[in-house]
């Protein structure tokens, strides 16, 4: 596992503030890159310093060592972590990014300083990923690009940015075959219900009010059983909300950051919507 952690490509962007805070860790969904982060940067380093990382089969991370389940990827990412000599991190993540970031807050507390949790769920539609798998073992990631796209945008927002919708289609497309494949079975296997309500961390819950596989019935739901945690809903927006509002996301992730940093796990119920 060691090996294949190294092998996986991370990139760093250094904090604009001379203050040191923990790093934030930027967790990518299924079939897309480091690159979705891009248009987030320049908001999220003027707090703190970035880290972000492709999964095996993803970007420019070779197709080896690919995770087993939810508790393996999980190791996966903290073995990067010990590589660079990071002890503790705020955690991001979109889609199996923020069940990553879930685990990784209920596996190791003290190296999580708070999670914002985007367009997940703590449970997937175990039967849409087995056929999932199933389409790309016989066609290929190609053959997923029109249903996952429908999912991932609004038909408003591929009309308006269809360079935007390109990209995404590109990386869905590069994403290694027998990747999307093994983490299909991850997403399929993975339950993490009954850890939620041991996460002690700052917790933020975002969903898109237009995203039909993390719903915001669903975010409300995961909120209820954090100790905490908050919730935030981002209108019109579907299961790539980091593409569709960077701007709001980006402002979502630092107010996390920065309530993390003050240390502060609880709060009233009146503040429990932002």
């Amino acid at each position: 596992m060691a090996e294949a952690a190294r092998e996986l490509h991370r990139a760093y962007y250094p904090s604009r503030l001379p203050q040191s805070r923990d790093p934030l860790l930027l967790l990518n969904s299924l079939a897309t890159t480091t690159e979705i982060w891009r248009p987030l940067l320049a908001e999220l380093t003027a707090v703190t310093s970035v880290l972000c990382l492709d999964y095996p089969g993803h970007g420019r991370s070779p197709a080896r060592g690919l995770p087993a389940d939810l508790d393996e990827l999980s190791r996966q990412i903290l073995q990067v972590m010990d590589t660079l000599g990071v002890h503790r991190v705020h955690v991001a993540g979109v889609s199996i990014g923020g069940m990553s970031a879930l685990r990784l807050a209920d596996m190791v507390p003290d190296r999580i300083s708070s999670i914002t949790v985007i367009g997940s769920t703590p449970v997937m539609d175990a039967a849409l990923w087995r056929s999932r798998k199933d389409i790309v073992q016989h066609w290929g990631t190609r053959d997923l690009v029109p249903d996952v796209i429908r999912r991932w945008f609004t038909p408003e927002f591929c009309r308006a940015h269809p360079d935007i919708v390109a990209e995404y289609s590109g990386m869905l497309e590069s994403t290694a075959d027998s990747a999307y494949a093994a983490f299909s079975d991850v997403l399929a296997a993975s339950d993490l219900r009954e850890r939620l309500s041991g996460i002690s961390c700052p917790t933020l819950i975002v969903s898109g009010t237009h995203d039909p596989a993390a719903t915001v019935a669903d975010g409300e739901s995961m909120a209820a059983r954090i100790p905490g945690a908050r919730f935030a809903a981002i209108d019109g927006a579907a299961h790539m909300l980091q593409a569709m509002a960077p701007a709001r996301v980006a402002e979502l992730i630092v107010e996390s950051v920065l309530r993390g940093e003050q240390g502060s796990a609880r709060i009233g119920a009146v503040d429990r919507r932002v």
